[in-house]
């Protein structure tokens, strides 16, 4: 899961954009309980997180694989 989220080189577009949109939200370092719960994020970005992680799974089309 960790490879997938953060480091397979065959979704490095779709990790570009998930780092983007998540560094607007001044969120800049990234791991599996912050994409997966928003943990240890503001409360009012927890939302935020979670549905851009979730872009991210539907972009990559693995989803179905999960």
């Amino acid at each position: 899961m960790e490879h997938f989220l953060l480091q397979c080189p065959r979704f490095l577009s779709q990790h570009t954009a998930l780092r983007s949109r998540l560094f607007t939200l001044a969120i800049t370092t990234l791991d599996l309980p912050i994409l997966l719960a928003a943990s240890g994020v503001h409360p009012s970005w927890q939302p935020a997180v979670l549905l851009l992680t979730c872009a991210f799974l539907r972009k990559t089309g693995q989803l179905p694989r999960l």
